[in-house]
């Protein structure tokens, strides 16, 4: 996912062009497994600093419900705004102003060929518009906590343990 934008960092601020998105890359990560392509558009537009890259990306991920632990297919939309900053100047180009506040990551440069690569960015969104928990359907039971039976599947049998916070009425109880 790599763009060059040399005509960009040589246009003055304002000019924008639109590219699409299309990885078809099966990638794995830490815990999820990327099964569609990463597909969208984004817009590559010149700004005083930089390019600045916005746009909407969606894909699909394999990823473990939260409760059973079975594999669930989870659609994933994320919108991107990142600025990307040149690490070289082009002779002959309109000037990069340096924002002293913008905080410099490796991810957001474009190398000295002027190549701007998304593939970090994205990864990074992917990996923010994650939910907390994912459930493979509403109602998950989940696993059985003393045996592991998926209480989807089946039913265990198992009785739950006696909770030590009751102790002391249960006392009580037996002593009436």
């Amino acid at each position: 996912m790599r763009y060059k934008v040399a005509d960009l960092i040589k246009a003055p601020p304002g000019n924008a062009r639109w590219v699409d998105v299309d990885d078809n890359e099966s990638v794995g990560h830490d815990g999820f497994q990327v099964v569609s392509p990463i597909q969208g558009q984004v817009r590559l537009m010149r700004d005083p600093g930089g390019i600045l890259v916005q746009g909407k990306i969606s894909t699909t991920i394999t990823w473990n419900c939260s409760r059973c632990l079975e594999p669930l297919a989870l659609p994933i939309d994320m919108e991107l705004s990142e600025h990307f900053r040149p690490t070289v100047a082009i002779p002959g180009g309109a000037l990069v102003l340096a924002d002293p506040d913008e905080e410099r990551e490796a991810i957001t440069e474009i190398d000295e060929r002027h190549m701007l690569d998304l593939s970090g960015v994205i990864w990074q969104n992917l990996e923010l518009a994650l939910p907390a928990t994912a459930l493979c359907r509403p109602d998950c039971a989940g696993l059985c906590p003393q045996c592991g039976a998926n209480q989807n599947i089946e039913t265990c049998g198992c009785e739950p343990p006696a909770d030590s916070r009751w102790s002391g009425l249960a006392e009580l109880i037996r002593q009436s």
